[in-house]
């Protein structure tokens, strides 16, 4: 007889954002000074998020769940982007949720 599968809960989501258009006169000044950029990463930080990753004009934050519903965390963690003013330059895109925070499936990375 089989053993059966074990089917683990999530622990973390990993949630993907879509950079925002940026006028040419907002690009030009954020050559000079990388508001989004510190602002992004102080962010982090301050919130003890797991994971933070670039590619092409998306990101990736790994959000831990804790006791929390996804649905819950993704709503915790849009509003406290609002509030640091992050909601300016990024948009949301999907979620895909996980036991192992440093597992990233490789479909993430072509989501357009």
């Amino acid at each position: 007889m089989s053993q059966p599968t074990s089917v683990t809960k999530p622990t973390h989501t990993h949630t993907i954002w879509r950079q925002r258009p940026l006028s040419k006169m907002q690009k030009l000044v954020g050559l000079f000074i990388p508001k989004a950029d510190i602002k992004l990463f102080k962010f982090v930080v301050k919130h003890k998020l797991y994971h933070m990753d670039y590619w092409d004009d998306k990101l990736r934050l790994t959000v831990p769940l804790g006791n929390k519903i996804p649905e819950k965390a993704l709503a915790d963690l849009g509003a406290l982007m609002e509030i640091e003013g992050l909601d300016k330059y990024w948009e949301f895109v999907t979620q895909v949720l996980t036991d192992d925070p440093l597992k990233v499936d490789p479909r993430v990375y072509n989501i357009k």
